[in-house]
């Protein structure tokens, strides 16, 4: 029978050693690239979402509100969702929203409140315009807090954005097939932005498009509105 020198036998059984303890290393070690979401941050001012976490990659691909996002991947604890059409689809209301997160590993999904709809920060398409009221709801007295139950719907055409506070009345309504405003008579108007005080109307101004009503109806989100 042959036999090894004593050299050779002795590096064999290092080099066994050495793949055993890698293994099992591998079984112990913590799996720090696993998938996961640590917390989410909407940031207005920077116009986009702010997501911490970890085993972000190149792979992961984001949903928010059913609507798949872009992202920058900025490192594996960092990513960010910039403001866009996508973002503005999927968020159109305050509430809680489904973030999931996908890579070859898997998917990890994170609830989300958000409380005010996002839109698109790119300029509107031509004709349209900014709410008309703004200038004069900024100049007015109303408490600015969030602490206002706001109704919104839809009467027949119109779509309309209450937002009753103490002595205040803020609202916005807009029907596409009728514009009609009375200056003499704000209440009798079928599209108009307005601010009433005490139920005298102090603002009032009316609504030409859309995008007119769009813009009334986020900056009341995100300054009355609960």
């Amino acid at each position: 029978m042959r036999s090894w020198p004593a050299r050779t036998v002795r590096i064999a059984r290092q080099r066994w050693v050495l793949v055993l303890l890698a293994t099992v290393s591998m079984g112990l070690a913590p799996t720090a690239w696993a998938l996961s979401i640590d917390s989410v941050e909407v940031d207005r001012g920077a116009q986009v979402i702010i997501i911490k976490g970890s085993g972000f990659d190149a792979s992961l691909s984001l949903t928010l509100g059913g609507i798949s996002q872009p992202s920058s991947n900025i490192s594996s604890t960092l990513q960010e969702i910039p403001f866009g059409p996508a973002l503005a689809a999927a968020i159109m209301w305050r509430g809680s929203y489904k973030l999931i997160a996908t890579d070859v590993g898997g998917s990890v999904e994170f609830s989300v409140y958000i409380r005010a709809a996002i839109n698109d920060p790119a300029p509107p398409p031509p004709g349209g315009s900014s709410c008309p009221c703004i200038p004069g709801w900024e100049a007015s007295s109303i408490p600015k807090d969030n602490f206002s139950w706001c109704s919104y719907g839809t009467d027949g055409s119109q779509s309309y954005i209450i937002a009753p506070r103490d002595a205040f009345v803020i609202s916005a309504l807009f029907d596409p097939n009728d514009v009609f405003f009375d200056a003499a008579n704000p209440g009798n108007s079928t599209s108009i932005c307005a601010l009433q005080d005490n139920g005298n109307f102090t603002v009032a101004e009316p609504l030409l498009n859309q995008d007119e009503y769009d813009d009334c109806e986020q900056w009341l989100w995100v300054n009355i509105c609960l």
